[in-house]
């Protein structure tokens, strides 16, 4: 466990156990609140019949401990890769029968009650990363994963680009609604915030921004820490205290959006800035030391160019992309 929380820059792996856990999490809450209500189970079954597919009632049910067999697979890593894709498959359906062609989960126009596929898309995406990450699992004896393998980097590289490419959807709509916005920001001001209508459009170009930067990645710290200072206020103004922004409406209610997606945005950022941050070393302040040398005949140590020669690894952190190697020839001292 102090690996798990003490563990080098650019760790992925953590990252990726982050988001697996809280994709279960949150996955898990929709069926177990349907089973302590199973009037939902019905009426959602009556719904799959009117869509003309048969036996509505037995297949909600059989899709709920689907998704609880699968959620506590994943909360377990074990048959992670069956649990991403009974999940995936579940949810890929649902898109075309209940959201689509609607986009928006959250920030609806008033009067719409149908929430979009955006939800749905993004979990989707972190169970594709989860399974990409873990798709050799079967194949290792190992129960605890490397640190850092480049199935988990390119993982959570799509974690990044994922989320940032479906949150800026936000920003750039509403910039084509000025009036909206204004109508935001005046709000704002009524609520007692100091210069709402600004504030309102700094935050919109704030999202634009980070998004492009973590797509780039470039800045990712900074990126990551305005995403999560914007959905927390939105949390706190306008979906405390529901949780669930698609699924039951006798929970949320008529016009409500609970915090599960905000939840499973800030999630994602929270799992891309612990990977990113530049965390230093107690000995060498960040700075990690190999001699990637080859042996000679001698006994000596030469590196490849048949000179000696020490490496420094620089690790990335708040504004380097990546770890940079530098190669600093250096002469050896013979003793007398």
């Amino acid at each position: 466990m102090r690996d798990w929380f003490n563990g080098p820059a650019h760790d992925s792996v953590r990252s990726l156990t982050i988001v697996r856990l809280v994709v279960a999490f949150v996955l898990i809450t929709h069926p177990v609140y349907a089973l302590l209500h199973p009037d939902n189970v019905r009426g959602f079954g009556q719904f799959l019949e009117s869509r003309h597919i048969p036996f509505g009632v037995s297949f909600a049910w059989a899709v709920m401990f689907i998704q609880i067999g699968c959620s506590l697979a994943l909360f377990a890593r074990r048959f992670v890769v069956p649990a991403c894709i009974g999940h995936i498959l579940i949810l890929a359906v649902g898109i075309p029968l209940v959201h689509a062609p609607k986009w928006r989960t959250v920030g609806l126009d008033e009067g719409q009650h149908q929430q979009g596929a955006e939800f749905s898309v993004l979990l989707i995406c972190l169970l594709m990363a989860v399974l990409w990450a873990n798709r050799r699992q079967a194949l290792s004896e190992a129960t605890v994963p490397k640190r850092d393998t480049p199935s988990a980097r390119q993982a959570l590289a799509f974690v990044r680009i994922a989320a940032a490419s479906i949150l800026i959807i936000h920003p750039l709509g509403g910039l084509q609604d000025p009036a909206g916005l204004n109508d935001l920001g005046q709000y704002f001001s009524s609520l007692g915030f100091p210069f709402g209508v600004p504030l309102v459009w700094g935050s919109m170009f704030l999202q634009i921004a980070s998004s492009l930067a973590l797509i780039a990645r470039r800045f990712v710290v900074p990126a990551c820490l305005g995403h999560m200072l914007v959905l927390c206020t939105g949390i706190w103004l306008f979906h405390l205290p529901h949780w669930f922004v698609i699924g039951p409406d006798n929970v949320i209610g008529p016009g409500k959006e609970g915090i599960e997606y905000s939840t499973l945005l800030i999630t994602c950022f929270v799992s891309i800035l612990i990977a990113y941050w530049p965390r230093s070393n107690h000995f060498n302040h960040g700075i990690t030391y190999s001699h990637p040398c080859r042996p000679t005949p001698t006994g000596k140590s030469m590196d490849l160019f048949g000179s000696p020669a020490m490496h420094v690894g620089v690790r990335g952190g708040l504004f380097l992309p990546a770890p940079l190697t530098l190669r600093i020839p250096v002469r050896m001292r013979r003793n007398p």
